[in-house]
């Protein structure tokens, strides 16, 4: 992945509902790089090409058959149903959304956090 240390796993598959609401959230209420909405027409259209190999819901986005580089847009704090306390970043660049990381806060995580939990740092 081409932003984690971890090994990526191929997929080739559309968002998620439950990323694509994570996603969102994060465009919405979670910037660290100014204005996002103008990102949320595309949420939807995001293809999914990676996954973390380390079991967590981490996953990498296509932009016009690639995975370009990327900085943190967004940085917030969830927890999972089982109240797993959870880190999220969304990668993008000023073009793109490129990833969307989920790292663990204490215990390991295998699932993305509840989006009515989620947080801004």
């Amino acid at each position: 992945m081409n932003h984690r240390s971890a090994e990526t796993l191929k997929e080739d598959r559309a968002i998620s509902t439950d990323e694509a609401a994570v996603v969102t959230w994060m465009l919405l209420h979670a910037s660290v790089a100014g204005p996002l909405a103008h990102f949320k027409p595309t949420v939807n259209t995001l293809q999914v090409v990676g996954r973390c190999s380390c079991g967590c819901p981490s996953v990498d986005f296509e932009v016009n058959g690639r995975t370009p580089p990327a900085r943190p847009i967004a940085d917030a704090t969830g927890q999972t149903a089982e109240g797993t306390e959870v880190g999220v970043i969304l990668w993008g660049r000023e073009d793109t959304i490129t990833g969307l990381e989920f790292y663990e806060r204490g215990a390991a995580i295998r699932a993305m956090p509840l989006v009515r939990t989620l947080r801004a740092w």
